[in-house]
Formats: C-alpha cells, structure tokens, sequence
C-alpha cells in the first residue's frame, strides 16, 4: 500500500470546489419493497441508503403528505455524487453512482470541474469524515456552515515538485489546483478490490409468524469476558497470521480494535460468540478466537454461527437507542432484552429459516 503525505496539501473553500444542492425536506415514501432508486439519509451504515423507492412512490409524496406536491425533478438527483450528512450521524460521506433521493438531512456535492468517480470519491469521503469529530455533540453540519468548512486536499505540481498556481484563481484564493489524479492513483494502489455476488433474488421476510422472547429465553450462556489492556501487550494495529483479534468497545471494524501475538496472553475466547461492549452497546458478531478489551459481555449459544449471529446481532443493534445516554447495556438488561423472532408450527424459534434467510441475501456468498 502507497504511504501519503499530506503535509504539502492545501485547504480548498467547499463552494470553491463542489456545487453544493440541497436535499429535498421530503416525508419519506411509503415503499412496496419493489423499488431501486436509493433513499439517502442520515445514517452511518448502508452506504447512506435506508431505504428503495420507486419513481411513482417518490412522484406521489410531499413534503409533510398535507401540503401540495412538489415536482418531481427537485426530488431527484443526478448520480456521481458525493452525499454528505448534516444531522443525525453527522459528517459522513457516500458517494452515489446512480439516480438518487434524499433527506434534507443530506447535501449532495457535485465536483464542478468534473464527475467524481469510485475512486476520487472515496478519497474526498475518507478526508471528509476524518473531520467528523468537529460536528459531534449536537452541532449540525447544516448548509451554511458547510458553505463557510475547508477541505485538504491534495494539490497538482509540475516536473520539479512546485505548485501549479491557476491564475484565475477558480479552485482557490491562492491559486492552487485539486490534484484528482492523484487521489484516483492513490486509491486504486490499495489493492482493493470490490466484494460480487452472485445472490440477484433473496427470501421475502415477513413479521406475521413471530413472537417475542426475551434473550434468557434462548438458552444462551452469558458472562464477562477477562478484560485485557492494550497497554501491557504487544498490541498493533496490523493484522498478522501469528497475531489473535483485539475486540473492545470500538464500533469500527466489527470490535476489532487492533491485533496481538497468540502466545501472550491467557484468557483467550474461543470464537463463534456474539460480543457486547456493555457500556457503549457496541454489538459484534466474532467468528474466530479473540482477546477481549474492557467491559465486554459474550454470549454463546448451541443455535448460534455466522448467520444466525449475524441475524441476532441485527435485532440487536435495532434496541441499542434504548441504552444510551448513559445506561449501560449490562447483563441483566441484555438477558431481559425482548426480540421479536420468526417461529415454526411449534412456536418455537426457527433457526434454520433465519440461517436460510441470511444465506439468500446478496453478498451472503463472502460471509
């Protein structure tokens, strides 16, 4: 992998280099689950998308569903777009190859000098949200503070390494040029390479045939894991063959925090278990052994592997607003915890059908 070096970068005024539009203020459609063009919203998953509308669904809903409809070109936007939070999860940025809606809680970026693409884009995404932290607490990224945010980035240079200076000034005060080119060359050494499927039709899930139960009820054994310190151990941030998962709180890379040498510590947790930092209600599934951080909670079961933990761990994180702020999602709640799941003739969970399930869906292949 390429290293960067962004200490010759340049800060660029947003309006300076994106058009900016607003997202609609639009009620959410009602959707019949056949649609394909993407919903946009405030949201830290699914690559901004929470929902798939169709051009009819999207045509017939207004504002607040009272007031008079709006057209329907000023509910659409046009693809290459990078999307940009403003509320809720705030600061994060997907970037849309095709036709799209959106919430106001959205601002779609335009690159004025061209299309973004994959590349180009993910890199701007990756700056943007490395200055999430500046909008945390409540302070929304509103449009007219995004009108007012600089952006580093990268800048073009000739044979001898000196700046290209524009002297019309169009992409900055200073005359400095985005060096796009670079940021697609750079993205594209990191050696990734898009997940396929071959998965183009999943089962239909339906909530008729479920009851509730409450986590106790399922037969799992729970209990906290031995905590470990990043601190006395040869802890990396580089995954190695030799090296064990360090699984914490963290909600990134599904707990995993960093790695360490397998040798070095007692209290190893066999994999195959579904992890719980209590007092941030982080929920991970972990497939291999690990090493545990801090305030973790472990949950086995004889039902559970890689789809159903997945399934429940999705259940999960749906009642994780009802442990922030404050209240821990310890044991005794996580036991009581109450989820509603599909069951068989008997009324009894059925796990084969929420294992069928995950296994229908596309990328199930690359679990």
């Amino acid at each position: 992998m390429a290293m960067i070096d962004t200490r010759d970068w340049e800060f660029f005024d947003f309006p300076k280099v994106f058009r900016m539009e607003n997202g609609f203020y639009n009620k959410k459609p009602e959707s019949n689950g056949e649609g394909t063009i993407p919903f946009i919203g405030a949201t830290d998953k699914n690559n901004g998308v929470t929902d798939y509308f169709t051009i009819e669904e999207i045509k017939f809903a207004s504002k607040t569903g009272d007031e008079p409809n709006q057209q329907l070109d000023v509910k659409l936007f046009a693809p290459h777009a990078l999307c940009v939070t403003n509320d809720g999860s705030v600061g994060y940025a997907y970037y849309q190859d095709k036709q799209f809606t959106c919430s106001h809680s959205v601002n779609p970026l335009y690159r004025i000098d061209g299309d973004f693409n994959e590349f180009t884009a993910l890199f701007v995404a990756t700056v943007i949200m490395h200055d999430r932290y500046r909008w945390g607490y409540g302070r929304k990224w509103r449009p007219k503070r995004m009108k007012n945010s600089k952006l580093k980035l990268p800048i073009q240079k000739d044979t001898n390494g000196r700046p290209i200076i524009d002297v019309n000034k169009r992409f900055s005060d200073s005359g400095f040029l985005p060096d796009w080119e670079f940021m697609e060359t750079f993205i594209k050494t990191l050696n990734y390479k898009l997940p396929e499927t071959k998965q183009t039709v999943h089962d239909n899930i339906s909530s008729e045939n479920w009851i509730p139960f409450t986590f106790e009820e399922l037969d799992i054994e729970i209990y906290k894991a031995k905590a470990h310190a990043k601190v006395d151990m040869d802890f990396s941030k580089s995954r190695q063959l030799d090296r064990l998962p360090f699984v914490s709180r963290t909600e990134l890379n599904n707990s995993v925090d960093g790695w360490i040498f397998k040798y070095e510590e007692s209290g190893v947790e066999e994999g195959n278990a579904l992890v719980v930092g209590d007092t941030t209600s982080t929920i991970s599934y972990q497939p291999n052994p690990f090493v545990a951080g801090d305030h973790i909670v472990v949950i086995r079961a004889e039902w559970l592997n890689k789809y159903t933990g997945l399934f429940i761990q999705t259940l999960l994180n749906k009642e994780r607003y009802r442990y922030s702020y404050g209240r821990a999602f310890k044991m005794d709640l996580i036991k009581t915890t109450k989820l509603l799941l599909p069951v068989d003739i008997n009324k009894e969970v059925d796990w084969k059908w929420i294992e069928d399930y995950i296994k229908s869906l596309p990328f199930a292949e690359n679990i």
